[in-house]
């Protein structure tokens, strides 16, 4: 992937369940960063995910994160009570992952397991529900075979927050695994320059084929100054 910066910000809904709520169309995908003048070593990127619902307003901040084969977070989901955890895993590389779910419960004990194939440059986002049809909280391990990006959110009603996970944070690669836009829903991607050298990127934006849907070819971020494009 050379210096290319993956951001794939973060907002875990499925596309055919919650976001299939608003009467307005929902975009759904990840985005790229590519230095084009400096090297895009002290950057610091990372994904502010808001949604209006009525007159409320939520927000989480998800940061960058490196690529990784194994990951693990802990999820909670009863739909009876609102409640719900999602994944967006995001496969920057060109060769096709497939990736293991191993849900344990809270007593370590097993009890359900899925592989998925995630083809290179695609995004999946989901809830753990979907994925994986089990109601409780437990520990969600994941293994892959190539490189990914991922991130969870758990929801409670309308509101949400970022779920740690157990991956380092991001260097060369950054990943934040998807954006969201319309629909009540808004994205802003915030680069922060840490460094006294003024920096470019190129943004692309990418559907969950993996489809470059917008560019922004020069976007510059001043020294030691902040950039944010709302998507």
């Amino acid at each position: 992937m050379g210096r290319m910066l993956i951001l794939a910000v973060a907002i875990v809904f499925s596309v055919s369940s919650a976001y299939a709520q608003s009467e307005q169309q929902v975009q759904t995908g990840f985005a790229a960063v590519n230095p084009v003048v400096g090297s895009g070593v002290g950057l610091m990127v990372f994904g502010r995910v808001g949604h209006r619902d009525g007159d409320d307003v939520f927000q989480s901040t998800v940061w960058a994160a490196s690529v990784v084969i194994n990951s693990a977070l802990v999820v909670s989901s009863d739909v009876s009570a609102g409640e719900n955890a999602g994944i967006a895993i995001v496969n920057p590389s060109n060769f096709t992952a497939n990736i293991t779910l191993t849900l344990r419960n809270q007593q370590g004990t097993i009890v359900a397991s899925r592989t998925i194939v995630l083809n290179a440059l695609h995004q999946i986002s989901r809830f753990v529900t979907e994925l994986l049809n089990v109601n409780g909280t437990g520990l969600l391990s994941i293994n892959s075979t190539a490189p990914i990006a991922l991130v969870g959110l758990q929801f409670k009603g309308a509101s949400f927050s970022v779920v740690p996970t157990n991956g380092p944070p991001g260097e060369t690669a950054l990943l934040l695994p998807q954006f969201a836009t319309g629909g009540g829903w808004s994205t802003d991607v915030v680069i922060a320059n840490l460094t006294g050298i003024a920096q470019t990127v190129r943004i692309d934006f990418y559907n969950p084929e993996g489809v470059i849907i917008a560019t922004l070819p020069n976007v510059n971020v001043p020294p030691a100054g902040v950039t944010v494009i709302n998507r």
